[in-house]
């Protein structure tokens, strides 16, 4: 239980040495901050309620890989609003550990919903194309379903990682806050890492082995569904490049809580690169969707076409105004 004694770490930046380290690191991650908020937050943000309003609009069309995608959408945009959490780094928020174990729930939800909807969304795809006979002893007939069996897994998971937090005794007490908070017992990473990232990564690499063949086949989907196929394989490529990193530096600060040490600057300083990185990845997905989906991709296209012919109409009203 020695390892459950969460009292003596500390942020390395809040130790007050290696002073030239220390103003080192919070520089950096200051800026990658600052080049977060400007670019990757708007465009996530407007990329995302384009996509919700456009399948919301055609919310009576919606086929299956739509209703997921929508659930995914809806994904990214909760995590972009999460990652406002981050906006005082190099500092941290100071609130009680009841109200940073509120914020690490609600935003594991997110995070393991988004890793276990590409799972149904594949499980999908290969029981339809592979194996039609078995459609009717799953879920695939009923996508609302299986987006319930997603939340519920997500749900469970998230209440697991909150129960390895270890502040049932003192939940009033003040600390600093992230979405992993630093004081959580060294198993809440490894069993994050375990259930968001590894055993679903052993799941998706056999499912997207199994679609690349499908798609290399020549009986592949016809083209009206390749768009599908095509978004799908972006967005598992691109969850997996940021949240490679990102489970690294979770599993590092598991090894460094088990001997004890609060590690240095520097490992702060990748700790927090690799949170504004899987904050990226909601930019990044819902930036797929919009330009590789194919309704969000024609609704992109006729927006742009209407208003490129209104600011023309105007232009020539206003020429035909006599002087």
């Amino acid at each position: 239980m020695t390892s459950h004694n969460m009292t003596w770490i500390k942020y390395p930046s809040k130790e007050f040495i290696e002073f030239e380290d220390i103003i080192r690191s919070q520089t950096i991650i200051s800026r990658f901050m600052h080049v977060y908020i400007a670019l990757l937050v708007p465009t996530s943000l407007v990329a995302g309620t384009f996509n919700l309003i456009t399948f919301i609009k055609k919310r009576t069309m919606l086929g299956k890989p739509d209703l997921y995608l929508l659930d995914l959408t809806v994904t990214n945009l909760l995590v972009t609003l999460f990652s406002f959490t981050a906006t005082t780094r190099p500092d941290y928020i100071l609130t009680t550990n009841l109200s940073c174990g509120v914020l690490s729930f609600f935003f594991n939800i997110c995070y393991f919903n988004a890793q276990y909807i590409q799972i149904a969304i594949l499980y999908t795809f290969l029981f339809q194309d592979y194996l039609p006979c078995l459609r009717m002893v799953t879920l695939i007939e009923k996508p609302l379903g299986n987006l319930s069996l997603v939340f519920a897994c997500a749900f469970s998971s998230s209440l697991v990682g909150v129960m390895l937090l270890g502040i049932a005794g003192s939940l009033l007490k003040s600390t600093l806050c992230q979405v992993d908070p630093l004081t959580a017992w060294p198993e809440y990473e490894i069993v994050k890492f375990s259930l968001g990232f590894g055993v679903t990564l052993i799941i998706e690499v056999v499912f997207f082995t199994l679609l690349i063949g499908k798609l290399v086949q020549r009986n592949a989907p016809p083209q009206k569904d390749k768009s599908t196929y095509l978004v799908m394989l972006t967005i598992t490529l691109i969850m997996f490049a940021c949240r490679l990193f990102y489970n690294i530096m979770l599993l590092n600060r598991s090894r460094l809580k088990l001997q004890r040490d609060n590690g240095s600057p520097r490992d702060e300083l990748i700790m927090n690169t690799a949170e504004l990185v899987l904050f990226g990845e909601s930019c990044a997905s819902n930036l797929a969707i919009l330009f590789l989906h194919k309704p969000c991709k024609l609704a992109l296209s006729n927006s742009i076409r209407n208003l490129t012919k209104r600011c023309r109409r105007e232009e020539e009203t206003h020429n035909s105004m006599p002087l």
